[in-house]
């Protein structure tokens, strides 16, 4: 899978620590990165999703 430079700079977001629901959020862009195994997400008791980068989301990231 190919990512674009939004992507990737979502997973180096990622690196650094889990984001919940960024303001400024693509939920397309996570869906592409969930599915391949990228991102996880966790849905918290506020309805918030918390959002994590895998160890399979590191290397894309730097990529």
């Amino acid at each position: 899978m190919e990512l674009t430079d939004l992507e990737r700079d979502f997973l180096r977001k990622l690196i650094g620590e889990s984001l919940v629901n960024p303001p400024t959020f693509d939920h397309e862009i996570a869906a592409r990165l969930v599915e391949p195994g990228h991102v996880e997400t966790e849905p918290l008791p506020s309805g918030d999703i918390e959002y994590r980068i895998t160890d399979g989301g590191r290397a894309p990231a730097t990529a």
